[in-house]
């Protein structure tokens, strides 16, 4: 017996949404342990909150691109909507962003495994809590975004 499409659309949808929270969770808990300057079994932590927050950055993509394709609207419906595709650069633009902590984080990582009194730069602490309320902000407007489209806001008004 088939599945039902639109429980399997039902399904992908929930993936989305737990992707997404589960992504924003984990940048919580990395801005968090940044809350004071983290020791060295801090720093390994962030590194394995950080591998899970892309992980879930990569679901999120997967199945929103997963709903676009074979669940959702017809895909030319998101093509042609501007509002979509701010969706897709400021979702862009928080990978870009993270970039800059999980470098930090690969260093800070290297650099407690060879020094016993290690402890990063209060000014490097400070950019990775710039980044990670900046991805933050972002990610508050991504939801704003997507209510919008299923809408029907963000489509090219039709001219007379």
């Amino acid at each position: 017996m088939p599945a039902d499409p639109e429980f399997i659309a039902a399904v992908f949808a929930w993936l989305h949404l737990v992707a997404a929270g589960l992504a924003a969770g984990l940048l919580l808990s990395e801005y968090w342990l940044c809350r004071r300057t983290p020791d060295r079994l801090q720093v390994r932590l962030l590194g394995t909150v950080d591998l899970g927050y892309f992980l879930a950055l990569i679901a999120s993509l997967a199945t929103g691109l997963a709903r676009m394709l074979f669940f959702a609207q017809d895909t030319s419906y998101y093509l042609a909507n501007r509002l979509f595709w701010l969706k897709i650069a400021i979702y862009v633009a928080i990978v870009l962003i993270a970039l800059f902590p999980t470098l930090q984080f690969i260093r800070w990582n290297r650099e407690a495994r060879t020094a016993p009194a290690f402890a990063p730069l209060t000014r490097e602490l400070g950019q990775v809590r710039g980044s990670q309320v900046l991805q933050l902000g972002l990610m508050l407007m991504l939801p704003l975004i997507s209510v919008l489209v299923a809408r029907r806001y963000g489509l090219p008004t039709p001219h007379p």
